[in-house]
């Protein structure tokens, strides 16, 4: 409630400012729009309230401009609040000044108007987070908790207090309090979600709207309208108040149909009917006195808003939740549709509900034939009952399964699918049946058979080669050898063999090193490689290669081992002999068996690599222990060696377990058999790092006597500078002098000034020819201090290095002051200085994430007047070891920096009279800045 005298204004920001979130720097251009529509929206809203009144009780039901202000605040950025309440003050004043309230007063209400708005809509924001919409329950009751009963009830304390302070207005502190919240309070109800709703998506909504929809919506107005008028106008305070519920109806069919904003437009008739009948005397709150009026309104219509809005929010959550899973529900048939195998899904009932298109296209019937049951009659008369007994047992535990079957084809033909299922549940955990995917496996069961028929022709092969074959059955401990094998162990044709009888034959110290590589084979159906020692019956002493691998059985039952047995006892023998001679000559040796793929290091190529005396080595611990960037280049040349039977020679780093590196020479050489086949490559480590080190000591040497040497020449470029401009700048000061002696003589001789005035022009020439010579070894050209907008450099340099952030993956972004002022500069040096910047921010961020690279411009006025250009990075920031030398001529960070980049930069900023400075920014990366005067005191540069 309001007195016409105790108005609490506040401003508004009406349908033109639809988007909280569409508000996006720069934006200036909006701001007398928002100014403009805030302005006379409030001041037309305190006209309403005014003419809402009812007499001769001054009070007014609700107070239209307090809630436009909650409203404008709502829809608007944070940022721009301060001036929504700015452009509101004058119209607040206008307001009030017409109702004759004093200057003092009007200050009082328009604080306590601010406050209840800033409060409201602040708590809905925050607690919101983000743009209000009333679209949920919870969104609702926000807005109740925050705008409709927190920012009345606090402000209305403050109000109360003020009208008591300035001894303004009738009525005790507690009834001006009750007056306040009721009428705020309600006007919060109707105005604000009308508001609310009609900016963020009414007009939207009208726009693509259909006629049918559009026609609804007009039968819900004229009808509420015509029932408003009847109930609230022609009848009188004596009818019966169960009248008063005529309007529901039309209220429940526009939350139904169109949620709160339908909601918030009917209730915003029948509320504004309602107080207008009553201002008039009509209707049945008009039998009491005003103030009893007034009251009896305000809580008919609360009571009335209230459940109205959490319908509509109710109603409109539903709808969007449904939606969402129908939604859902069509992109998960569009990709399953779209995936490459079959797949179904199966209620609680076990009867299958779906099958996408794939399934149905294998099949070759329809979605109708294949529902419930139906899809079994395609499956194989041999395999349909184990098929139904995985499948119930599986769908009663809720466990997942996987089974093979075979499933005939639109053609006829019976196709091997392998079927996993697993148990699917709702949101809220409730099991709603399970969902399986289908894949044709005939093909690969087919490879492997192919691949059984492949491993008995290569046991024949191995035969022909002196290899001896076995086959370890792991489900039944069967083991079958090739004669060959039978050999190599000196088994008997007839003897019955396991796997422990074949380990027997191993030499004691090996057998676990044997027992550990063939059981961690079975366990992971993976391969292993080892050489191990026979101790025979006949007394000898037997170098074995082995090299297995572990397969599936058939049609996926139990596994197999398949291995291969080399005697390498002449190549032990041999290397034997030459290990004891590297010994002596301090080389590292090493055998690599390219047939049984084993590696063999002595103790010194272990050293040399990092690698403990009993640990065991593979190809692997090679190439772990190589260093990351030689790592490529050595393989290369290793299969090289192999493959071309060329001599193999390299030198590489070494990355140790403790973190040293070391330099390696390798040598060797590669061995074939007749038929070309690489069979094995011994060779020796020569340790080179002292070499390395000296030679790298060295190049450091020489690279510093490069470095002196190019100083040097950039000394004597500045005094071939000098010595090229001295004479035509001799000639010119002659020459002037010269000038000015005829002038101040008097007598003046036009054909000698004349022929003076040439002379200047060609030493002129002269020396502007040498300055484009020197500018034309270092830079192309140099333009002239002038006026410049520093944003125009910005986005010049922007569009300079678009390409290379796209090469860096690094985003570009600016934040450019519009109102920033000129400044006099070199536009070419400026632009180096950017440039420089940036690309030290691109190197900055090269372990960054791709998601977090950005480079971020920004130009900014400071309070003393000069002007700000940062570039910030989201890289490593600055270490505590560099800030203090980041400026310094040869220092660097970079690994192949010269050390002179940010020194030109501070050279090019100070010779501008400004100054730059570096810092880590908050949030990760560095910020580099400098200032420029307005009016720069350019140095020579």
């Amino acid at each position: 409630m309001k007195s016409v005298s105790q108005s609490f204004e506040v401003a508004t920001v009406p349908p033109a400012a639809q988007n909280v979130n569409g508000f996006n720097a720069p934006f200036e251009w909006r701001l007398p729009v928002i100014g403009l529509c805030v302005f006379v929206g409030y001041y037309l809203a305190a006209k309403v309230g005014f003419a809402l009144t009812f007499k001769p009780y001054p009070v007014s039901v609700l107070w239209p401009p307090n809630s436009i202000l909650v409203a404008a605040l709502l829809l608007t950025p944070r940022r721009i609040w301060w001036f929504v309440l700015l452009v509101a003050f004058p119209a607040h004043c206008a307001a009030q000044i017409q109702s004759h309230v004093p200057p003092l007063m009007i200050l009082c209400w328009f604080v306590s108007n601010s406050f209840e708005a800033v409060i409201g809509a602040g708590l809905t924001r925050y607690l919101v987070r983000g743009p209000i919409q009333f679209t949920s329950l919870r969104n609702a009751g926000i807005f109740c908790l925050c705008v409709v009963f927190a920012g009345p009830f606090l402000s209305s304390f403050l109000d109360a207090a003020f009208v008591r302070w300035n001894a303004w207005g009738q009525g005790s502190y507690w009834d001006l309090i009750r007056i306040r919240f009721f009428s705020n309070a309600l006007a919060a109800l109707i105005v604000v979600p009308l508001i609310v709703t009609w900016a963020t998506n009414g007009i939207l909504t009208v726009r693509t709207a259909g006629r049918a929809r559009l026609l609804e919506a007009c039968l819900i107005v004229f009808g509420l309208l015509s029932i408003s008028f009847a109930v609230l106008y022609k009848f009188g305070p004596g009818a019966d108040s169960a009248l008063l519920f005529l309007t529901l109806p039309f209220l429940l069919w526009a939350a139904a149909r169109f949620g709160s904003l339908g909601t918030s437009t009917a209730l915003s008739i029948v509320g504004f009917l309602a107080i207008w009948s009553g201002s008039l005397g009509h209707g049945p709150f008009s039998g009491g006195t005003a103030e009893q009026n007034t009251l009896s309104i305000q809580i008919f219509l609360i009571v009335l808003s209230i459940p109205m809005l959490f319908l509509a929010a109710v109603i409109e959550e539903r709808a969007t939740g449904e939606t969402e899973r129908r939604e859902s529900e069509s992109r998960f048939r569009i990709v399953a549709d779209a995936a490459p195998v079959f797949i179904w899904m199966a209620g609680v009932d076990k009867l299958c509900t779906f099958f996408n298109k794939p399934w149905l296209k294998f099949t070759g019937r329809s979605l109708g034939q294949e529902m419930g049951n139906g899809w079994a009659e395609g499956v194989h008369p041999d395999d349909l009952q184990k098929c139904l007994k995985v499948y119930t047992e599986a769908f009663d535990a809720r466990k997942a399964f996987v089974m093979q079957y075979r499933l005939r084809r639109h053609d006829g033909e019976y196709r091997w699918i392998s079927d996993q299922g697993v148990a699917r549940y709702d949101s809220n955990g409730k099991f709603s049946g399970y969902i399986g995917s289908c894949v044709d496996i005939t093909d690969l069961i087919k490879k492997d058979e192919a691949l059984r028929e492949f491993e008995e022709r290569v046991v024949l092969a191995a035969e022909a080669t002196h290899h001896g074959v076995w086959e370890l059955d792991t489900t039944t401990n069967e083991l079958w050898m090739s004669d060959k094998a039978r050999a190599l162990f000196q088994f008997d044709p007839e003897v019955r063999l396991d796997e422990a009888i074949v380990q027997s034959r191993v030499h004691p110290d090996d057998r676990r090193l044997r027992d550990c590589a063939i059981k961690q084979a079975i366990e992971t159906e993976g391969e292993y490689a080892l050489e191990y020692r026979l101790s025979l019956p006949d007394g000898t002493l037997r170098w074995i290669s082995g090299r297995g691998r572990c397969v599936a059985g058939k049609h996926g039952k139990g596994k197999r081992l398949i291995c291969v047995s080399v005697d390498i006892t002449p190549q032990k023998e041999a290397q034997d002999l030459f290990r004891l001679a590297a010994e002596g000559s301090h080389l590292g040796v090493w055998h690599w068996d390219e047939v049984a793929k084993t590696l063999t290091w002595d103790g010194a190529t272990r050293d040399m690599f990092g690698v403990s005396a009993d640990a065991e080595i593979t190809i692997d611990t090679f190439y772990r222990a190589l260093h990351p960037d030689d790592a490529e280049r050595v393989k290369q040349t290793w299969r090289h060696a192999l493959e071309l039977r060329l001599p193999y020679q390299i030198e590489f780093r070494t990355q140790r377990t403790d973190g040293t590196i070391r330099w390696v020479d390798a040598r060797g050489r590669g061995y074939c058999d007749e038929a070309g086949k690489p069979l094995w490559m011994s060779g020796v480590l020569f340790d080179i790092t002292d070499r390395k080190e000296a030679e790298h000591q060295a190049q450091q040497n020489r690279d510093e006597l490069s470095h002196l040497s190019r100083v040097a020449v950039m000394g004597e470029l500045a005094a071939s500078i000098a010595h090229e401009l001295n004479q035509p700048l001799s000639g010119i000061t002659s020459n002037a002098a010269a000038g000015q002696r005829f002038i101040n003589r008097g007598n003046v001789d036009l054909r000698e000034l004349h022929d003076l005035l040439g002379d200047i022009v060609a030493d002129g020439r002269r020396a502007g020819d040498v300055i484009r010579g020197i500018q034309g070894m270092v830079k192309k050209d140099v333009s002239a201090h002038r006026r410049i907008n520093l944003n125009d450099v910005v986005i010049s340099v922007v569009h300079m290095v678009r390409p290379s952030a796209m090469l860096h993956s690094c985003e570009v972004g600016t934040f450019l002051d519009p109102d920033l002022p000129m400044v006099e500069g070199d536009p070419v040096q400026l632009q180096q200085v950017l440039l420089n910047l940036i690309i030290n921010a691109f190197d900055a961020m090269g372990d960054t994430p791709f998601s977090r690279r950005k480079v971020v411009i920004a130009t900014e006025r400071d309070a003393d007047g000069f002007r700000r250009v940062s570039v910030r990075d989201y890289g490593s920031g600055i270490s505590a070891e560099t800030r203090d030398r980041l400026f310094e001529q040869f220092f660097t960070t970079k690994t192949k920096g010269l050390g002179m980049g940010l020194s030109i930069v501070r050279s090019i900023v100070e010779s501008h009279g400004g100054k730059i400075a570096a810092e880590n920014a908050d949030g990760g990366g560095a910020r580099f800045q400098f200032t420029l005067p307005a009016s720069a005191k350019t140095s020579a540069a």
